[in-house]
C-alpha cells in the first residue's frame, strides 16, 4: 500500500520545467518585442534584459519572480495596466533575447504557470 501511495504521489507531481525546455514560441516573442517597444522603451533598453545582466539577476529563480516584478510594477507610470498575455509575451521576448530555445507551446500567463518554470543558464 505504501509503495502504491508513493507511486501515486510521484506521478501527481508535475516535473519542473526550465527556460531551456522550449517554453515559449517565436511568434509569442515577436509579439512581446512589439509590446516592449510600445510600452517599455521609454524607460528601458532591451539590453537590460539580456546577457549577463539577465542571467546574474534571474538564474536559479522561478519565472514567477520576474513575472511578479513585470506584472506588478510595470509600466512604471501605470503598473499592471497591460493584459496578462502581454506580460507573458514580453517575458517570451526576454527569453528569446537570451537565446533560449523556442518551441511549439506559448508561455502561459499568470503566476501559477510561471512558478513551474525555473530560469537556468542557457545550454
Amino acid at each position: 500500500m505504501a509503495a502504491l501511495l508513493t507511486t501515486v504521489a510521484i506521478s501527481a507531481q508535475a516535473p519542473q520545467r526550465t527556460t531551456n525546455d522550449k517554453v515559449y514560441t517565436t511568434a509569442q516573442a515577436e509579439r512581446g518585442k512589439k509590446v516592449f517597444a510600445a510600452s517599455c522603451t521609454t524607460c528601458h533598453d532591451s539590453a537590460r534584459f539580456s546577457g549577463d545582466t539577465f542571467t546574474e539577476a534571474w538564474a536559479g529563480k522561478p519565472m514567477k519572480e520576474i513575472w511578479d516584478v513585470a506584472s506588478g510594477t510595470m509600466p512604471e507610470d501605470n503598473p499592471g495596466s497591460l493584459k496578462q498575455q502581454e506580460y507573458a509575451d514580453i517575458l517570451a521576448y526576454f527569453l528569446e533575447l537570451n537565446g533560449y530555445p523556442a518551441g511549439d507551446t506559448e508561455l502561459a500567463p499568470g503566476a501559477g504557470p510561471m512558478a513551474n518554470i525555473k530560469i537556468e543558464k542557457k545550454k
